[in-house]
């Protein structure tokens, strides 16, 4: 019985993490993390294959940036939001998050995130991967955290998967779920104001570029009819030249029948010395 409870402790301790030992994918060892470059995103169990792992590393990273929302009245907001994803078989730590088995200590433990409250890079959703389903957590200044309703939600919508150990497919549809849940979520916090003035702005730009264009025509037309009136005018010269071109023919050919004629009178009245002689 004692050799039984042993292995059972030294199993658990395997396939058990704390955040004092789980790696950070942002040190010197993420390579422990199974990912090729520092990145927000560690497998040391390896729940996921290489391809999968690195197309979820990719979703993360677009995360920050496909949350950004330019025209917010909250400059973190502006910027998007950070995300990060530690997957492990069993809870890490099972006995932090304050006891609350929903939650996840990711948000003040393994070092992957600033401290520094001054910068908008210490605002963070985590997002923990077990067998048994998914874990969060968050760091905000401001009241654009998710509800709780909705985290469960999400969670109830694609826990069925961890069921068949489809894990990449949860999370996949997990965290595009999430952001666009946050996506909605930080729209309320938009400057209607500056989306106002944005609007004026491209009324003003379009206006502008209108205005450029008619000036375009205008030239255009003016240089269309110029060009007509050159026409016109090579049109008037050259009827001219022909006009000229036929006069000339019609002089020739009479200098030519005054020439002809003249010739004839000469032949008819010169006689020659052997004509005389005949006569008489």
């Amino acid at each position: 019985m004692f050799k039984i409870l042993v292995l059972i402790c030294l199993i658990i301790q395997t396939h058990s993490w704390t955040w004092d030992v789980y790696p950070s994918p942002r040190g010197t060892t993420y390579w422990k993390c199974g990912v090729s470059k520092p990145t927000w995103v560690c497998d040391p169990d390896g729940m996921l294959t290489e391809q999968q792992r690195e197309e979820i590393v990719q979703l993360v990273e677009d995360f920050k940036e496909k949350t950004k929302r330019p025209k917010s009245r909250y400059r973190c907001m502006r910027e998007g939001l950070r995300l990060v994803v530690a997957l492990a078989r069993d809870k890490i730590d099972i006995d932090d998050a304050f006891n609350d088995p929903r939650k996840t200590g990711l948000c003040e433990n393994g070092g992957w995130v600033t401290s520094d409250r001054t910068t908008c890079e210490s605002d963070v959703h985590g997002v923990e991967l077990n067998e048994d389903g998914f874990r969060y957590c968050y760091k905000m200044r401001w009241l654009g955290h998710l509800h709780t309703e909705d985290l469960e939600q999400i969670n109830n919508a694609w826990i069925h998967l961890l069921k068949t150990k489809n894990y990449f497919y949860a999370l996949k549809n997990y965290i595009e779920s999430l952001r666009m849940l946050y996506i909605h979520r930080f729209s309320i916090f938009d400057d209607n104001d500056i989306s106002l003035e944005d609007t004026k702005e491209s009324l003003a730009e379009i206006r502008l570029s209108d205005g450029q264009q008619n000036k375009t025509l205008s030239r255009f037309s003016a240089d269309i009819e110029g060009n007509k009136l050159k026409l016109l005018e090579l049109q008037q010269s050259l009827d001219q030249q022909n006009k000229t071109l036929v006069e000339t023919n019609q002089k020739l050919s009479e200098m030519r029948a005054l020439l002809l004629h003249g010739q004839m009178l000469i032949g008819k009245n010169t006689t020659t010395p052997l004509d005389e002689e005949e006569e008489k």
